[in-house]
C-alpha cells in the first residue's frame, strides 16, 4: 500500500468542518471525472479519455472504469449493457431510440456508427478500448481501477502498469485469479457482513487488499477501524451526500465519488453565513471549470440546493455536514432553507477554479 501513499493528494476532497476532522482518503473519480449540463446532456462523457484528463486536472489520484466485451470479444469501456444512455449516432448525432446492446455490436460497428454524447463536439469520440483508456491513465499519471470480472482485462492492466493498478469486483473467482499473476491492490465489493467475516475473506485474498461497498450504513467507526487497524483498505463507493463526509470521519481510506471535488488549489471565492434563520442564498462567478464545497453547521432538518441538486439533511445534535460538487461553464449556486425548529449556526461556501 506504500506505493499509493506516495500518490495521496495533499488535501481532502471536502474541507473539514471546524468540530470534526475527517480522515484523508485516496480519491477515485467514478467512471472518470464526468459532468452533465443543466439539460442533462453529458459535457465530459463518463468512461472516456476526456474524463481521465479531467480527473488529472481536478486532482484525483485515480479513476474507476467499467470493462465489457463487444460481440467479437474486444474489451471496451462502458458501464451499461446498452449504449443508449451515453452514446449518439455518429452520422447526425441523433439519439438512439431503440435499445442497442453492446454485446450485439461488433467492434467495427461500434466505432463506425456511434460516438459518446457530449456538448463539446471535440469530445464526441468513439468508445475507448481498454488499452486506449489505460494509455490515457498512464499519460496523465492516473491510477486505473478496473471494475471488471474479466480476467483478460486484469492481464492487460498488469502488462501496462505492473502492480500499480486496482482490481475491483464482487466476483470471487476472478478476484482470486488475479493473485496468480499480480500483486496489485484488490478491492472486494460487498453488501454486508460483520467485520470478522470480512477480515476472514480478505485474509484469503492476501497482499494489498480491502473492501468496497455502496451500503453507507455498514461503515460505522467500529467496522472501519476493525479493518484499517489490520492494514486493509475501506472504500466508500459513490455514497450520497452527506454520507461521504460521515464515512471520512468514520475512517475510510479510499473514496469512489461522482461529485466530490479536490480543492488542492486556492479558493477563488468564499461566502460565509451565520445564524441563518430563514432562506440563505448565494451565487458565485461563472467559471469554465470549477468545484464548490458547502460546509454547514446546524441542528434539526434543513434543505440544501447546491448547483440545482437537492439535499435533505438531518442532524439531531449540533454538528456539521459537507457537500461537494463539480461544475462546468456555469456560476455555482447555493440555497439553504431551515425547516421548523432547525438552527443553522454557520454555512461556508467555497469555490475553486481548475
Amino acid at each position: 500500500m506504500k506505493r499509493f501513499f506516495t500518490l495521496l493528494i495533499a488535501v481532502l476532497a471536502l474541507v473539514a468542518c471546524d468540530t470534526q476532522t475527517p480522515s484523508s482518503p485516496t480519491m477515485f473519480a467514478h467512471r472518470g471525472c464526468w459532468n452533465k449540463s443543466d439539460s442533462g446532456e453529458f459535457i465530459v462523457p463518463e468512461n472516456s479519455l476526456p474524463a481521465v484528463a479531467m480527473a488529472k486536472t481536478m486532482g484525483y489520484t485515480g479513476i474507476e472504469c467499467d470493462v465489457h466485451y463487444t460481440k467479437d470479444n474486444v474489451m471496451v469501456i462502458l458501464h451499461d449493457g446498452t449504449i443508449n444512455r451515453t452514446m449518439r449516432r455518429a452520422g447526425d448525432y441523433s439519439r438512439i431510440e431503440e435499445p442497442t446492446r453492446l454485446s450485439d455490436l461488433t467492434f467495427e460497428e461500434l466505432r463506425r456508427d456511434y460516438v459518446l454524447e457530449s456538448t463539446n463536439p471535440a469530445w464526441r469520440t468513439p468508445i475507448p478500448t481498454l488499452e486506449e483508456l489505460l494509455a490515457e491513465c498512464k499519460k496523465h499519471g492516473i491510477v486505473p481501477m478496473l471494475h471488471s470480472a474479466l480476467v483478460p482485462s486484469y492481464r492487460v492492466a498488469q502488462e501496462m502498469f505492473g502492480n500499480d493498478w486496482v482490481c475491483f469486483t464482487s466476483e470471487w473467482e476472478p478476484l482470486m485469479q488475479v493473485r496468480e499473476f499480480s500483486d496489485c491492490t484488490v478491492l472486494y465489493s460487498i453488501n454486508g457482513g460483520t467485520a470478522e467475516e470480512t477480515i476472514a475473506k480478505l485474509e484469503q485474498i492476501g497482499g494489498t487488499c480491502g473492501i468496497s461497498s455502496m451500503k453507507y450504513e455498514l461503515y460505522t467507526p467500529e467496522f472501519c477501524h476493525a479493518l484499517t487497524d489490520k492494514g486493509y483498505i475501506v472504500q466508500a463507493s459513490i455514497f450520497p451526500a452527506p454520507h461521504e463526509a460521515v464515512a471520512q470521519r468514520n475512517g475510510i481510506t479510499y473514496q469512489l465519488t461522482d461529485f466530490s471535488i479536490m480543492p488542492q488549489h486556492k479558493p477563488v471565492e468564499k461566502q460565509v453565513g451565520k445564524n441563518i434563520a430563514s432562506t440563505w442564498e448565494w451565487s458565485g462567478k461563472k467559471l469554465e471549470r470549477g468545484g464548490i464545497t458547502l460546509d454547514v453547521e446546524y441542528s434539526g432538518d434543513i434543505e440544501v440546493m447546491l448547483n440545482g441538486r437537492k439535499y435533505e439533511l438531518s442532524n439531531t445534535t449540533s454538528g456539521g455536514d459537507i457537500i461537494g460538487s463539480r461544475f462546468f461553464d456555469k456560476a455555482p449556486t447555493v440555497k439553504i432553507t431551515p425547516k421548523a425548529g432547525a438552527v443553522i449556526t454557520k454555512a461556508t461556501a467555497t469555490v475553486y477554479e481548475y
